[in-house]
């Protein structure tokens, strides 16, 4: 009997043992994970339309602020310090991307020299963990999106012309303002110039250009300026109608097909794509 009673006894302690440690498994710190989309799937690089290994976004949420995460082989991995869930609250998170060290409102330039990846500003929010599911997924409708705007230019030879001998040099493009912030607790911009400023584009041999602007509100037509074979071609860029009257919207992208002819250049009505669809506006273009 007494050793049965041990048998017992020994048995009743190893499953207190096993359910303990389930408990602190349960109840203890556990690890976040994130996976992420950007939609639409677009990027201002030139590795393709997804993320990149190297990039670094900056996540809040479950008491930590501004933590940098990086993409290595596909996945987002801590560099540096990791997000853990100590509770068995349901956490909501946010983040951008580039990350900024310094994180809340930071200046932003959309100068020639700034152009990049380093301005396309993106932001996700609403997207939710915990220890019992610690994979907090930037996806669907909590995917990360395009925070600025972008023009974007094809340049094409016309009749009687061909870019094997002679491609346009640049271009210069007046009427936007380039000064501005970036909050990367809530992903918005705010224009801070006080007046309009041109930025001029090198092409470099290439035949597509783009510029990442601020969202802004236009009053007048853009002015368009292209360099080809020692002259000036010149045009007007109709102020956009939709997503917003007289706005360069936040997500979406005005594309622009620029035919040089002998005397003159074409500009197409752009089409607002890929960042998101939109109705195109009238451009008139003239030497």
């Amino acid at each position: 009997m007494k050793t049965r009673f041990f048998a017992f006894a020994a048995l009743a302690l190893t499953l207190a043992a096993c359910n303990n440690d389930n408990e602190n498994l349960n109840d203890g710190p556990v690890a976040a994970q994130f996976i992420a989309d950007i939609t639409p799937a677009t990027r201002v690089n030139s590795e393709g339309t997804d993320w990149t290994d190297g990039d670094r976004i900056g996540v809040t949420g479950a008491g930590f602020t501004n933590v940098p995460y990086k993409r290595e082989n596909g996945k987002f991995v801590t560099d540096g310090t990791t997000i853990y869930f100590n509770d068995s609250e349901t956490h909501t998170f946010h983040a951008y991307y580039p990350y900024q060290a310094e994180g809340g409102t930071v200046t932003v330039s959309t100068a020639a020299d700034k152009q990049g990846a380093d301005i396309d500003f993106l932001f996700a929010s609403g997207a939710t963990g915990d220890t019992h599911n610690p994979t907090v997924s930037f996806t669907g409708d909590h995917a990360f999106h395009h925070c600025m705007s972008l023009i974007k230019f094809t340049f094409k030879a016309g009749d009687g012309l061909s870019f094997n001998e002679t491609e346009p040099a640049g271009y210069t493009l007046e009427g936007l303002k380039h000064e501005g912030t970036f909050d990367t607790a809530t992903g918005t911009t705010a224009v801070t110039a006080a007046s309009e400023s041109p930025i001029t584009m090198q092409l470099g041999g290439a035949t597509a250009s783009q510029v990442i602007i601020l969202p802004q509100e236009v009053t007048k037509p853009l002015e368009l300026s292209v360099s080809y074979n020692g002259q000036s071609y010149k045009a007007q860029l109709k102020l956009p109608v939709k997503p917003a009257a007289n706005h360069y919207a936040t997500g979406y992208a005005y594309t622009y097909i620029v035919t040089i002819n002998n005397k003159d250049i074409e500009v197409s009505d752009p089409t607002i794509n890929p960042w998101e669809p939109g109705d195109s506006n009238d451009a008139s273009a003239e030497l």
